[in-house]
């Protein structure tokens, strides 16, 4: 990897910090959050998800249909269920704010396109599962503003275990519910000086590189965003 790559690692995470450090502050001293309930792994009305016939929009799923699942195959659904995100004081707030994955920001065609997900939701990448909020960067995945919109619409996918469904060209969790332990190992950042900590050792990587595994998905894929901004 050459130094100007490094280099331009470390400033970015140094004003990342500042960001983070600033958010922590506000969010300290700022009203508390209104969170939505189910904060789980849900997914846009129209999102697409494979089956044996092919990709289906999500909401025309139901139990008994069968989706592409990575551990179980061609898995039968247990249960689809649908809640309605709204608006809350002009803005999409809490587990449930939703996040979209822009086309190829995981990899080539990975998305296939623009993919909307939960912000607890979690993507399967490099053997693990990440909340996509912990993935947010500002170019090829970023907060969903959804204007013209006071509502969204989003199902989530319940199987008989916990596993990884292919939706549009992605690799995401499905239902994972509180003590369910999931089919993958869970990586994520447990507040704001956990990810401070996270931008720091990446920050310091151009020195010695003592990054997590986290850090790393991280920075890779903010990378890959940063060149794609560049190429469009």
């Amino acid at each position: 990897m050459s130094n100007t790559v490094k280099i331009n690692r470390a400033r970015r995470n140094l004003l990342k910090i500042a960001g983070t450090a600033a958010a922590a502050i506000v969010g300290a001293t700022g009203p508390a959050r209104a969170w939505h309930w189910p904060p789980g792994s849900c997914f846009l009305r129209g999102t697409q998800v494979r089956t044996p016939a092919g990709y289906r929009a999500i909401e025309t799923l139901a139990a008994g249909d069968k989706v592409a699942a990575r551990f179980a195959g061609f898995a039968p659904i247990r249960a689809v269920d649908a809640f309605t995100l709204e608006r809350v004081g002009g803005k999409w707030v809490g587990p449930s704010r939703p996040v979209r994955i822009k086309r190829n920001a995981l990899g080539e065609n990975t998305p296939a396109q623009d993919l909307c997900l939960t912000a607890a939701h979690a993507v399967a990448i490099d053997g693990a599962l990440v909340p996509v909020v912990d993935l947010v960067n500002g170019t090829s995945i970023v907060f969903e503003v959804a204007n013209g919109h006071d509502s969204l619409e989003f199902f989530h996918i319940e199987l008989a275990r916990h596993d990884v469904l292919e939706v549009q060209g992605a690799r995401c969790e499905s239902l994972r519910r509180a003590g369910i332990e999931p089919c993958l190992p869970l990586l994520s950042f447990n507040g704001h000086k956990s990810e401070i900590k996270s931008r720091l050792r990446s920050a310091l990587s151009v020195v010695v590189d003592r990054r997590q595994p986290l850090d790393i998905i991280r920075d890779t894929i903010e990378e890959r965003g940063l060149a794609l901004a560049r190429a469009a």
